[in-house]
Formats: C-alpha cells, structure tokens, sequence
C-alpha cells in the first residue's frame, strides 16, 4: 500500500460526520456532547460548568444550543480541515507571477500606451493636457 492510500485511510478514520454531530447535539447537546466531537473543547468544558447556574445558566445555554445548530455545519467542515493538516501537512501559498508588460503591437497599443504613460506622470489628474489631447479623444 503506498503513502497516498494510506494517508486516505488515515483521514477516514479519523473524518468527523456532521450527521453525528447533529444526533450528538439532539440527544447530549445540554452536555456539549457534539462540541466535544467536533474538536471545541475548551468551549464545551465552560457550557459544562454553565449548567450548575440554574436559572441564568441554563436559558443562555438554551439560546447557545439553538445556535449550534447552524454552527454544527462549520465546526466539522473546520475539524476536517485541521486533520487533514495534521496528515498531509499545512497547504502552501500559491506564488503568482508577475506578467511581463507586453510589447506595443499597432498604432493604438501606442497610442494607449502614450495615455497610460501620462496619466502616470500627471498623478492620474483628470485634466487635459495639451500637447497630446488627441489622445483623450
């Protein structure tokens, strides 16, 4: 088996579901059972500390369970995104290249380059000039 499978292998064990996830935060979500799952720890331990308030405690990890369901989605796509890291290593940036200005070809290539020339020298001011106003034209 070369490398490339088994890295595949690798990231299928280890791949997080979001339909998991969502069962997770239907049944355990007061426990912070699917931000345990999804790799949010630190926030799952102080939902877990919140449920000893009683009153204030308990509607504001109501209203935090609520909108867990639509970061569920994120959470995941988010650990995925670190596993993958961890297995292939960190993406590297893609370098661009600079294009090469290009060679004057005809009479209006010259004439456009004249312009872009003198907007560049007046500071791109919108006044006419009058040695070249034919190029404004």
């Amino acid at each position: 088996m070369d490398t490339l499978q088994q890295k595949e292998l690798l990231f299928e064990e280890n791949e997080k579901s979001k339909a998991v996830a969502y069962l997770l935060w239907l049944f355990f979500g007061a426990f912070s059972a699917h931000r345990f799952y999804a790799g949010q720890t630190k926030s799952a331990v102080v939902r877990l500390i919140m449920l000893i308030i009683p009153v204030i405690g308990w509607s504001i990890l109501a209203l935090l369970w609520l909108i867990d369901l639509f970061l569920i989605p994120g959470m995941i796509n988010e650990r995925n995104l670190k596993t993958i890291d961890m297995i292939y290593g960190p993406e590297k940036p893609v370098e661009v290249q600079k294009e090469a200005p290009k060679a004057v070809a005809n009479e209006v290539d010259k004439r456009r380059q004249a312009m872009l020339d003198d907007l560049k020298k007046t500071g791109y001011r919108k006044e006419r000039r009058d040695d070249i106003t034919r190029i404004y034209r």
